[in-house]
Formats: C-alpha cells, sequence, structure tokens
C-alpha cells in the first residue's frame, strides 16, 4: 500500500525483514545479491536451499568427486567455530557446500559414476549375447527382455525387473554409451527446467492471491500458467510417455512439437488420438498470448482515467500494485508506458520461456564435459600405469596417481565446482526468479537504528 506523508509525496516502501539461520543464511545472501524481495513478497530462500545443492549435483553427478566435495563440507561443519572469525567466508556457506556434495553423491550413483568408473552394485540387467560376441561385434549386451511390436515378450521377460537405481553398468565401454546417457541426461534437464519454472509461477500466483491483486492474477499468472503446462509442460510428458512405454519404434519428440506448433500432420504420433489433443493444447497456448498483453493495460487504464495522479492521494492496495509495484511506475498514470511496458513482459515471457527451457540444457552439458574431463583424466595417468608389468607399474602408479590426484584437485574439485556453481546460479537468478519477481527484486532491506552508524561522519 502507497501512502502519503503531509507535504503530498509517495512515502517509502515498508522494509524488508527475513529472519534466517546458519543453514538458510547462504541461500539468502544468494537471492539479496539478485534483489532484495519486496516486503511481504515471496522469498524463495527455501526453496534454494533444496533446488540450489540438488541441481549442482546433477551438473557434477561424480559419487569420487563428490564424496571428496560432501567430507571437505563436513569438515568445515565440523570446524565452524574455529573458522568463524578465521575464514569467514567458508564458514557461513558451509552447509550449502556438504549439501552439494550430498547431491552431486546421489547424482553420481543416479549415473553410475565414479571417477569415470562404473560400479555395477546391483547386478547387470542385460545378457551376454554369444553369438554376436563370436562375430567380433562390440554390441553384445541384449536385454533380458525382448520388445516385439510394442509389446514385452513374457517368455524371456526377466523377473527381476529393470535396474534399481542409476544406470546399468553395462552400458559403460560401449560403443553407443555417450550417445544414450546424452539423450537421458538431456532429457532430464528438460523436466527438472520445467517443473522449476512452473514452481517460479506457483510464487507468481502467491503474490497476486496474498495481494489481492484480480489483474495480475487473472490477466498473467493464469495465461502465464496455461502457456507454460499446454506446451512446455506436454512436452515433459511425451518424455514420460515414451520412457514407460514399450514401443518397437518410437517417434521423435522433436517432430511431435515441429507438427504441433506448423499445424502440420504428425505422420508417427505417440498414441492415436494425440494428434487432436495436441491441436487443443496448441490453440490454448495461441490465446494465452493476447490474454497477458491486451486486458490489463485496458484495466488498469479504466481504473485511474478519473483519478487525481498519484502521490496527491492514497492508491488502494491493488492499484498501487499494478501502477508502482506491477511496473515500477511511480506518480501519475501513463497509458503509454503501461503499454509499451506489458508488450515488452509478454514478449519476455514468450521468448523467455523457449530460451530458457534451452538454457536448462547446461544442466547436461556441463554433466557432459565432468564426466569426459575425469575420463580422459583417468585414461592419460592411472589407466596407462595399470598395463605395465611387475615391478614397474608399482613405481609409476605411485607417480601417475600423485599426477592424477593433483589435476582432480586442481580441475575437477576447483574450476569445476566453481563453474558449476555459477551457472546453477544462473539458472536460479534468470530462469526461475525472473518468473515471480516483478523488477527484479527492488524491496528495501531492513536496517536496525544504530547511533554509531547515524553519528559516523560522512566519507568515513
Amino acid at each position: 500500500m502507497l501512502v502519503t506523508d503531509k507535504a503530498g509525496s509517495v512515502a517509502k516502501r515498508p522494509p524488508t525483514y527475513i529472519r534466517t539461520n546458519a543453514f538458510l543464511e547462504p541461500f539468502q545472501e544468494l537471492i539479496n545479491t539478485y534483489g532484495i524481495p519486496k516486503y511481504k513478497e515471496a522469498n524463495p530462500a527455501c526453496l534454494y536451499a533444496v533446488t540450489f545443492p540438488f541441481m549442482f549435483g546433477i551438473m557434477y553427478g561424480d559419487v569420487g568427486h563428490g564424496a571428496m566435495l560432501l567430507c571437505f563440507g563436513l569438515w568445515l561443519v565440523s570446524q565452524g567455530d574455529k573458522l568463524k572469525y578465521t575464514l569467514p567466508d567458508l564458514y557461513m556457506p558451509r552447509y550449502m557446500i556438504a549439501m552439494m556434495g550430498f547431491w552431486a553423491v546421489n547424482a553420481g550413483l543416479m549415473y553410475n559414476d565414479f571417477f569415470s568408473i562404473g560400479l555395477d552394485l546391483f547386478g547387470t540387467r542385460f545378457v551376454k549375447d554369444e553369438a554376436a560376441s563370436a562375430h567380433g561385434t562390440s554390441d553384445f549386451y541384449t536385454p533380458t527382455y525382448d520388445i516385439t511390436n510394442g509389446e514385452a515378450d513374457p517368455s524371456t521377460y526377466d523377473q527381476t525387473g529393470p535396474y534399481p537405481f542409476g544406470l546399468d553398468p553395462s552400458w559403460h565401454g560401449t560403443s553407443n554409451e555417450l550417445l544414450f546417457v546424452n539423450s537421458l541426461k538431456m532429457k532430464l534437464s528438460v523436466l527438472i527446467g520445467v517443473t522449476q519454472m512452473f514452481v517460479g509461477i506457483m510464487l507468481r500466483w502467491s503474490n497476486a492471491i496474498y495481494e489481492n491483486n484480480k489483474t495480475d492474477f487473472i490477466f498473467e499468472c493464469l495465461p502465464m500458467t496455461i502457456f507454460m503446462v499446454c506446451f512446455f509442460g506436454y512436452m515433459d510428458f511425451m518424455i514420460l510417455f515414451k520412457w514407460v512405454t514399450p514401443m518397437g519404434n518410437p517417434p521423435s519428440i522433436i517432430n511431435s512439437l515441429i507438427c504441433m506448433a506448423m499445424g502440420q500432420v504428425d505422420t508417427a504420433p505417440l498414441w492415436d488420438g494425440s494428434i487432436d489433443l495436441e491441436a487443443k493444447l496448441f490453440l490454448a497456448t495461441v490465446c494465452a498470448v493476447p490474454l497477458m498483453l491486451i486486458p490489463k493495460p485496458i484495466i488498469l487504464w479504466m481504473q485511474n482515467k478519473n483519478k487525481a495522479p498519484a502521490g496527491h492521494e492514497v492508491v488502494p492496495d491493488e492499484e498501487a500494485a499494478c501502477e508502482d509495484d506491477g511496473h515500477g511506475h511511480g506518480g501519475a498514470f501513463k497509458l503509454d508506458e503501461i503499454i509499451i511496458h506489458q508488450v515488452i513482459e509478454t514478449i519476455e515471457y514468450v521468448l523467455g520461456t523457449v530460451s530458457h527451457t534451452a538454457s536448462y540444457l547446461r544442466l547436461w552439458a556441463l554433466s557432459l564435459a565432468h564426466q569426459q574431463l575425469s575420463l580422459v583424466f583417468f585414461q592419460k595417468t592411472i589407466l596407462n600405469g595399470l598395463f605395465m608389468d611387475f615391478p614397474m607399474n608399482g613405481i609409476v602408479l605411485f607417480l601417475l596417481f600423485a599426477m592424477w590426484f593433483g589435476i582432480t584437485c586442481g580441475v575437477l574439485l576447483g574450476m569445476d565446482v566453481l563453474e558449476c556453481f555459477l551457472h546453477d546460479l544462473h539458472l536460479h537468478w534468470v530462469e526461475f526468479q525472473s518468473k515471480f519477481y516483478n523488477v527484479g527484486g527492488d524491496g528495501n532491506e531492513f536496517s536496525p537504528y544504530s547511533q554509531k552508524r547515524v553519528l559516523k561522519p560522512k566519507g568515513e
């Protein structure tokens, strides 16, 4: 709510005070660096505490390197009292580092990657094809169940089921390993990205509901949700549908989306009736754009056409949110500025949603980069020593291990951790927070009264 003082000028927005603890403090610091939340605006610190280390783990994903990072974080936690005043830069993010290491281990188990080596924890669900192996082919592993015409053959189905958790170890070292793993990680990145952006829109819902701003709720939150769910949510549904449905010749999701957007006939639909559903979903997606663009400026103009310029009266909550909080325009109502702002906001959301979805592919790209770097370092150092004869191999392995450990600490535990951290920060600041921070977090941080600060001479 905007209020005026005796001189008729608009008073400042109430300051924002956020109570934190040792665990949430580093995540709140990241949010405040991007922008202070406005008074009583949704604060995503609790979500950051889960999604930030989780998405770091998706990018870093290695059991060995993640365990080393986890041990370092646990050591920082155990030495917290000693580091509080000697190394405050390591003291504050100690819990964050431990969580990042934990989720890196979790993702490494999911990728079945331990210093670039596969772990056979539960036994492979593939059987060796002796006939193919006798002919010298590299692809001599076949699944223990056959897929015929989209149905599983019960006579050859493995009763133990699929691999319990993560990637089957038989994929490591095969000729098509990179092709399969890249497809898996790329689809996981899209699923996680769309889910996080949808959560950001739900936070926008919470802001509109709490402020009782019906205009923003009906003509921004709802069409944004329709646009997100009907196209990108449907894309995620197609990914999951292909994963859980046996198909002899599965169609391409990209081709289905192109046919959906261009209005072309899909010659290879996912299931019977999917073409009609896609046409209806895309129609809803297209209709959501003018719903975001046109009604809100008209409503704001009707609400303010008979009113004096803001700053000379008390403005109701909803109108204040529309005039000032929603657009960053204080003072008199200007229709041309509102229209320009709404056009920019609509274009930014529509195009931004497409680019942001593609931006989440960095989860896959950095995971691939980490795995390939780890593999190269292992092959060029320790693996060479394993092929030497005794006793030379013992001496060489000792030196090669020192070389491998130094490169690992310098590159994968130093540079790569920082790189994944920065990309993770970009995903949260740009792709996530832009969905519900109206003006990038233009709140005023609460600062308690201090005589020392007030009486401090200027320039000191």
